[in-house]
């Protein structure tokens, strides 16, 4: 996309006027070097505009332009707590969830697969930790899903119970109503006969 085109859009977003001469030059001068982080902070900006959070969009590009090209030229170093973090959430989900999947192949794609929480982190050493922790859990998983299984079973077997219990059929004499449901009630035995 050309200066102009950019500009254009820009000046359409924000339903305004375009930028003086000397703020167009030094944004011209920004777009040619870094046309990338140029078009995000006009992106940005426009965004933020919309949203009724900026009054003057050319001031505020002007500095989220220098503060973009600042980053750009001076890119922080992660120090490790990015990949700390990622590894344990990592082990996290493997003690939650993949502790349950029957193969470490699954696992490892969803650690480590295109769509990976550990992808942007992956090496032989990280990966062979996981491998252990998951084959360390999977015991537990495989306790807990037999357990499932059993408790699933057992209340299948219960109702079974249940629907092959006769039920007395209900009759206008022995029939209440409480609470909206019907209950079958028996009637109490009178002492000395009829009244």
């Amino acid at each position: 996309m050309d200066w102009q085109t950019i500009r254009n859009q820009f000046m359409r977003q924000i339903g305004g006027d375009p930028p003086g001469s000397q703020l167009e030059d030094e944004l011209i001068q920004a777009y040619t070097q870094n046309p990338d982080v140029v078009e995000r902070s006009f992106e940005k900006i426009a965004l933020a505009h919309a949203a009724g959070k900026i009054r003057s969009p050319w001031g505020a590009l002007k500095t989220e332009v220098a503060k973009a090209l600042d980053a750009a030229r001076n890119p922080s170093h992660d120090k490790g707590s990015s990949r700390t973090k990622a590894i344990q959430r990592a082990e996290q989900r493997t003690r939650n969830e993949l502790v349950h999947y029957d193969r470490w192949d699954e696992a490892e794609d969803e650690l480590f697969g295109e769509r990976g929480t550990l992808r942007d982190h992956d090496t032989a050493a990280l990966r062979e930790r996981m491998h252990k922790l998951w084959d360390d859990l999977r015991p537990l998983g495989e306790l807990i899903e037999h357990e499932a299984i059993e408790r699933g079973l057992r209340n299948q077997q219960h109702r079974a119970r249940l629907a092959a219990k006769p039920q007395p059929e209900p009759d206008a004499g022995n029939l209440e109503i409480r609470d909206g449901i019907p209950v079958t009630t028996t009637p109490a035995p009178t002492i000395g006969g009829p009244t």
